[in-house]
């Protein structure tokens, strides 16, 4: 997880994302998450060629990523905190907070064709 550039003074902050510094892919698509229910559970899945780059603009949110590595849980509460989803890394998004808003920054286009569902393809498509 990635701590974001901020700069604070008696007007408020301003954080900044940077393609190419923060964001190690040129951003082809933004998109946002919000108003997800409470339980609701989004992401379980994986992308065979699409890197993410994830904050948590508003509450909180925990993300849990997978690769041929391992398994790790982050819990992204703060505006300055991001985190990268590489390709090949299944993704269980859950713990939204009431106000959570996730703005997602991605490297390509949406393409169904590239997105893995199951879990059990997933394991496959990695080695496991």
């Amino acid at each position: 997880m990635d701590k974001l550039k901020t700069f604070t003074d008696n007007r408020g902050s301003l954080t900044i994302v940077e393609e190419g510094l923060d964001v190690p892919f040129k951003i082809q698509r933004v998109y946002w998450i919000h108003s997800v229910p409470p339980g609701e559970e989004r992401g379980k899945h994986s992308n065979k060629v699409s890197s993410e780059y994830v904050i948590a603009v508003n509450g909180s949110v925990e993300i849990t990523l997978e690769d041929i590595n391992g398994r790790k849980t982050y819990h992204l509460d703060a505006k300055d905190k991001g985190l990268l989803i590489p390709p090949d890394t299944w993704d269980e998004i859950r713990n939204f907070s009431p106000d959570a808003v996730l703005l997602v920054l991605a490297s390509h286009s949406y393409d169904e064709s590239s997105y893995i569902h199951s879990y059990g393809e997933f394991l496959k498509h990695i080695g496991k």
